[in-house]
């Protein structure tokens, strides 16, 4: 890479809620302190349209996709257009369903650097891109500034990747889901080391009683229907904390994939049992999402309209009975 100037630069990572996102961002923001930074954070169904409203005040803005990726050619379409104007784009990612189509159309874009595996989660992958750069002066107090960041950047690989070795990587994740993402940018961007904000730490207490709550809808609407080959599927509805969630459902269970709806987002989670080797990210692909063989997610616009229809059958014929008992 030459050397330049950079200008304004926006992040546009994984949200509203995702631990790995949020990290990612605040990788790019601290290596770029003392920069105009702005991040985005929108969830995977809104990610064309995040994106395809960036616009540059012209060379030297640079633009940095993380942990997320675009569906449209029109996106890829105003990339190109951003990258004509001398915006520099990067894009760090590690969703298998992304790195499937890479060689689609809407992909075809000029970046200025990209990195895109699947050995580690975004965050990692910014990291270890950002700290191989050496095209920006003081490299070595940006290098530093990112080095004390790691032990935030390896829990969020850890938990991400669901390696679970580090023990604080689950509350530090349940910290962010519950803060959400904007504000917990807001909070990383303080810290000066491991040590949770006292926002982050009111957000985890918050955070175990929510998710609670949701296991427990989850565990009133569990149904299990078997798939074949000894293969089962378990569906259930939650609000929030779909991961967490889903690890106390196949606890016990094998061979299991689970489907969450949460009913807050309107979005599906798809997870699996440790010994369950169906790829996720392609039964998400197909459905309009993506993400990870082990996790992955989409969006069925209409679920949240079913249930209301099904309450009507249910709740409507429970009134009539009650309101005309000699009519039944």
């Amino acid at each position: 890479m030459s050397k330049h100037a950079a200008g304004k630069i926006q992040i546009v990572s994984h949200g509203p809620s995702c631990f790995d996102g949020v990290v990612a961002a605040v990788t790019v923001a601290r290596f770029y302190q003392g920069f105009n930074v702005t991040a985005l954070f929108p969830a995977n169904q809104d990610a064309d349209r995040t994106i395809q409203e960036l616009r540059v005040a012209g060379p030297g803005d640079e633009i940095w996709i993380t942990d997320l990726s675009w569906n449209l050619d029109g996106t890829g379409e105003h990339l190109r257009r951003l990258s004509d104007t001398g915006a520099r784009i990067f894009w760090i990612d590690h969703h298998r369903s992304a790195l499937r189509r890479l060689g689609s159309r809407e992909f075809a874009v000029p970046f200025a650097g990209k990195l895109l595996s699947e050995d580690f989660s975004a965050a990692r992958l910014a990291y270890n891109f950002l700290t191989a750069r050496a095209d920006l002066p003081d490299i070595d107090s940006r290098r530093a500034a990112l080095h004390s960041f790691f032990p935030i950047i390896e829990m969020a690989d850890d938990h991400d990747r669901w390696i679970h070795r580090v023990p604080e990587s689950s509350d530090w994740a349940l910290a962010v889901q519950t803060l959400g993402s904007a504000e917990s940018y807001r909070e990383l961007l303080q810290l000066g080391g491991p040590v949770m904000t006292r926002a982050l730490m009111q957000a985890l207490e918050s955070g175990k009683r929510a998710m609670r709550q949701s296991t427990e809808l989850a565990d009133s609407t569990l149904r299990e229907r078997p798939l074949g080959e000894g293969l089962k599927l378990v569906t259930a509805c939650c609000f929030g904390y779909s991961s967490e969630v889903a690890a106390h459902i196949y606890r016990n269970r094998t061979n299991t994939i689970v489907a969450l709806l949460d009913m807050r987002s309107g979005g599906v989670s798809l997870r699996r049992s440790a010994d369950c080797t169906a790829d996720l990210s392609k039964i998400a692909s197909a459905l309009g999402g993506g993400g990870h063989a082990a996790a992955a997610g989409f969006v069925i616009e209409r679920a949240k309209s079913a249930l209301a229809v099904r309450l009507s059958e249910v709740l409507g014929e429970s009134i009539l009975r009650t309101l005309s008992p000699g009519a039944h």
